[in-house]
């Protein structure tokens, strides 16, 4: 059955009258041809009444004080202004709206609504942004939560003893402090703890302290009001402990806290306790704690720059990782395994010969799993051309069947030096663990050029 523009035409005017706001149509000379049920309640006058007027009658007869139409038809264009209603004092929002046919000004739509209605609109929309940052803040943590490490490479028995031991403790609520060099799998094993806890299923949070500028360490952790300091978000922020309830926090360089910032984290770990910046209310928040360092916290203690009571705090289970030197099956075993995961990566085919196994078991790997992980990326990226430390053969071993030499300087002198920019910033990141600062004054530029050449190379951590 098909339904004639009249019914059609009817249908609509229904469906308009049950709109919350005003809706005035006029045609080109400001004669109202449809109302919508709402306008003449709110206006004071019959549907009737309205449809025998002029939008130059409501204002000549006092209905209202001012029409957005009469301005649209003075200008041609949109006009949003606010109108009085006369009879009953209240304040309006009027958008009116041009509707030109063929070039000519046909009709003009308007749309208007009290000033209550606005005032709830706005306050819809402010709680659909909170709960915009909501959704953003559980997203991140579902990003977190995701971050898992999806094996653990090791074949040396005091490894697979720590990590054995670690299934056991991951089930209480403990908190454990993981000691280490630099590269050597905190993180890693830190990540293991928590996928074989009681809170596998919620947010992991790592947190490098050590990244944190001083200043903000207080609200990154606990938050702050909206207004607690200069440049704060105006609806406030949540901090790390309260948006991290039910989860793990994983707080790595912990050597690097303020004072201050060490002081409430023990309170912290003491009660649950959390006070934004800025606010006198007390939150709550369960979050088990992870800490690791590369730093004798001990030592730190009697100079005085580490508070006892903090140490002894997280000292409750205590995990020594050995240097990667120290573990001569793991070099081999991980040394096995970033070849084959970079020859994937990359689509390359390159291999060490029995020399270079022999320089890389012996060479003392200062910076660890990470500077391994590195060298063998690099070694790979430039399809064995470039020398690994700098005391193994500049090529991989060639193809089966050839022996002529490959060619080291294939790249003309702009790719080549970009090349050499971007190694060479990468072994100062390394060099310095990642702190922008640090690295920054080590190449001798600000920090600031330095942020700039780590997006021109695609440098990340």
């Amino acid at each position: 059955m098909e339904i004639s523009d009249m019914e059609t035409l009817e249908m609509l005017k229904t469906y308009l009258d049950y709109y919350y706001g005003n809706i005035l149509i006029s045609d080109g000379e400001g004669k109202i041809l449809y109302v919508n049920d709402t306008l003449p309640k709110m206006y004071g006058i019959t549907r009737e009444k309205a449809l025998s007027m002029t939008v130059y009658d409501l204002v000549d007869e006092g209905v209202l004080d001012r029409s957005a139409v009469m301005a649209v038809l003075k200008t041609g264009k949109e006009a949003m202004i606010k109108l009085g209603i006369n009879s009953s004092g209240a304040k309006i929002d009027c958008v009116a709206k041009p509707v030109y046919v063929d070039g000519k000004l046909k009709y003009i739509i308007a749309f208007s609504h009290d000033e209550i209605f606005m005032d709830e609109m706005e306050k819809e929309l402010r709680l659909e942004k909170e709960k915009r940052m909501d959704i953003k803040d559980t997203l991140l943590f579902i990003q977190q939560a995701n971050n898992r490490y999806s094996q653990i490479i090791t074949a040396d028995a005091k490894m697979k003893n720590i990590f054995e031991s670690m299934k056991y403790m991951a089930q209480t609520d403990s908190t454990i402090i993981i000691y280490g060099e630099s590269g050597v799998g905190k993180d890693v094993l830190a990540n293991f703890i928590h996928s074989n806890s009681k809170r596998a299923q919620e947010v992991f949070m790592p947190v490098n302290c050590s990244a944190i500028p001083s200043e903000l360490m207080e609200s990154e952790f606990f938050g702050y009001e909206k207004g607690a300091f200069t440049g704060a978000d105006r609806n406030g922020k949540k901090g790390i402990f309260e948006m991290s309830n039910g989860g793990t926090v994983f707080l790595d360089e912990i050597g690097d806290l303020t004072p201050m910032t060490q002081a409430k984290l023990l309170r912290f770990l003491d009660s649950g306790e959390i006070k934004r910046v800025g606010a006198t209310e007390i939150i709550y928040s369960d979050v088990r704690i992870i800490a690791a360092t590369n730093k004798d916290l001990s030592k730190m203690v009697r100079e005085g720059s580490f508070r006892e009571d903090l140490y002894y705090r997280l000292n409750i289970i205590p995990v020594h990782i050995p240097p990667l030197r120290e573990r001569p099956a793991d070099i081999e075993a991980l040394t096995d395994h970033y070849i084959k995961e970079y020859n994937q990566k990359y689509n390359h085919s390159v291999r060490f010969t029995s020399e270079q196994r022999k320089r890389i078991a012996e060479y003392n790997w200062p910076g660890n799993i990470r500077e391994l992980r590195n060298e063998i990326e690099r070694y790979v990226i430039t399809d064995g051309r470039t020398n690994i430390l700098a005391v193994m053969d500049s090529q991989a071993l060639p193809p089966e069947g050839k022996t002529e030499k490959i060619s080291a300087y294939t790249d003309d002198l702009r790719s080549a030096k970009d090349r050499f920019e971007k190694e060479y910033i990468i072994g100062a990141l390394e060099e310095c663990d990642w702190k922008i600062g640090k690295t920054a004054e080590r190449l001798g530029i600000h920090r600031s050029v330095l942020y700039t050449k780590m997006e021109k190379y695609n440098i990340k951590r």
